[in-house]
């Protein structure tokens, strides 16, 4: 499977998710390519506007282009839209990132594997449907 498949799958899979949870979305085909930036995933709903920039990657880190990054970040900005990094780990689910945990290098911003898994926000807390600290409750994290 060429990556351009694996990518593309992964955006309709988490559009299938949205959707089934009461978000209108919409996939901005090859947004990588084009000269002016935009998100691979827009959903909009429960009052909220969220963009996602989809990966799907099997590796120990996930290293986004500074371009790519601030660009898309920038796009998120005027749009009003909150941002987050959408990464599919094979056989293992998604992590939902938001852009500051990542760190900034000369050529990428970068996040490892192990503090991607530690700093995910639950994708019920980003779509409203649960807060932060409920998902800590249930966790077992606060009493």
């Amino acid at each position: 499977m060429t990556r351009y498949t694996k990518g593309a799958n992964a955006e309709r899979e988490l559009i299938k998710v949205l959707w089934n949870n009461g978000f209108a979305t919409v996939r901005a085909a090859g947004s990588g390519v084009t000269p002016l930036p935009s998100p691979d995933l827009i959903a909009l709903g429960n009052g909220k506007k969220l963009a996602f920039e989809c990966k799907a990657w099997d590796s120990a880190y996930l290293n986004l282009s500074v371009e790519q990054f601030l660009t898309t970040k920038q796009w998120c900005s005027i749009a009003g839209s909150e941002f987050f990094i959408a990464w599919k780990v094979p056989n293992k689910g998604w992590l939902f990132l938001k852009p500051e945990t990542f760190v900034r290098n000369p050529k990428n911003f970068t996040i490892s594997l192990k503090t991607a898994k530690v700093k995910a926000v639950p994708l019920n807390v980003i779509l409203g449907k649960q807060s932060l600290l409920d998902n800590l409750k249930n966790a077992g994290g606060v009493d």
